[in-house]
């Protein structure tokens, strides 16, 4: 596809299936948003729809996705929280020392010497020293994130709930709608946020309004025919079938029918001859080969119609469809 258009590149090439979702092709980030967007999708309406009714529900999310990947490191010190790592005290006392007296000379400082009474003993007063050593650290807090890569960053849903019927339609009248209570809708969107993990810290939005719907202004409901008629737009491979089955069962009507009709005839003709005819002639030779060869035309008709069939449904079913409408 990408080579078929003149500056397209494989990366902006999306494939979908028959019903709009994006399960195939590779996995770009753009297919990831948008199929993560319609899973979302279909679950509020799964969610919702039980409660207000099949078709009464329309919702559509957005994603603020980011493909990349990231790693945080943060450390963080409290200076109000502190901790005593490390303590050293030290504490010394001395007590009095006689302080010297008397008259300098060898009488007073030798041994055993007694100081004369106008010399009182003098000491020193007690001495007493402390010392304190501490290691204090305050609280410390290391934080590590790794977040793979591809994640949502913010989600904003949309959803729309249709009004509460009050009386179905009936023949020559419509249906008639009334607007849902408060209470209601509250009850929808904490039902609806459920659903899809909503997140106040991270931005999310999600709205749900009640509004009446186009479908609801129809006057008159529709008829069978025209309800047949939605049921196989909605859903192709069923009139691919059912056209087959009909254009089959016209195959065999007017065409499969009437000779095995003619088959049948011819011989329930000859049997009913060979009862009836013992004095009668034996037929021609001629009318006996004749009806052998019809015999054989119709079932070789038959077999080319049933090995077609088998071969290529579908171009026979496209064939019968043109008969159909040519006629």
């Amino acid at each position: 596809v990408a080579s078929a258009v003149d500056g397209l590149t494989p990366a902006r090439v999306s494939i979908v299936d028959a019903a709009g979702h994006l399960p195939l092709g590779a996995k770009t980030v753009e297919a990831e948003r948008l199929a993560l967007e319609q899973e979302l999708e279909s679950k509020l309406v799964a969610t919702l729809e039980p409660v207000t009714g099949a078709g009464n529900v329309r919702a559509s999310v957005t994603l603020d996705y980011d493909p990349t990947s990231s790693e945080v490191t943060e450390e963080s010190y409290d200076p109000d929280q502190s901790a005593t790592l490390t303590m050293q005290r030290t504490e010394q006392t001395t007590g009095a020392q006689p302080i010297p007296a008397g008259i300098p000379g060898t009488a007073t400082n030798a041994p055993n010497s007694q100081a004369l009474p106008v010399y009182p003993q003098q000491s020193t007063a007690p001495q007493s020293a402390k010392s304190e050593s501490g290691t204090y650290g305050v609280s410390r807090k290391v934080r590590h994130v790794t977040e793979p890569a591809g994640h949502l960053r913010r989600l904003t849903a949309a959803i729309v709930v249709n009004d509460r019927m009050q009386a179905a339609a009936k023949k020559g009248a419509a249906a008639t709608w009334a607007p849902r209570s408060a209470e209601e809708l509250r009850n929808l969107t904490a039902l609806a946020q459920a659903a899809v993990g909503f997140d106040t810290g991270r931005g999310d939005l999600l709205t749900v309004e009640d509004l009446a719907f186009d479908e609801n202004r129809n006057a008159i409901p529709p008829s069978p025919a025209k309800q047949a008629l939605q049921m196989a737009e909605s859903s192709p491979v069923l009139v691919k079938y059912l056209a087959l089955t009909i254009g089959l069962l016209l195959l065999i009507v007017f065409a499969i029918r009437p000779a095995f009709k003619s088959v049948i005839g011819t011989h329930a003709k000859g049997k009913r001859e060979l009862a009836a005819g013992a004095q009668q002639a034996a037929l021609p030779a001629q009318e006996q080969t004749h009806q052998e060869l019809e015999r054989d035309r119709v079932q070789h008709v038959f077999q080319q119609v049933s090995d077609q069939l088998k071969r290529d449904p579908t171009q026979s079913s496209r064939l019968l469809q043109s008969w159909i409408q040519s006629d």
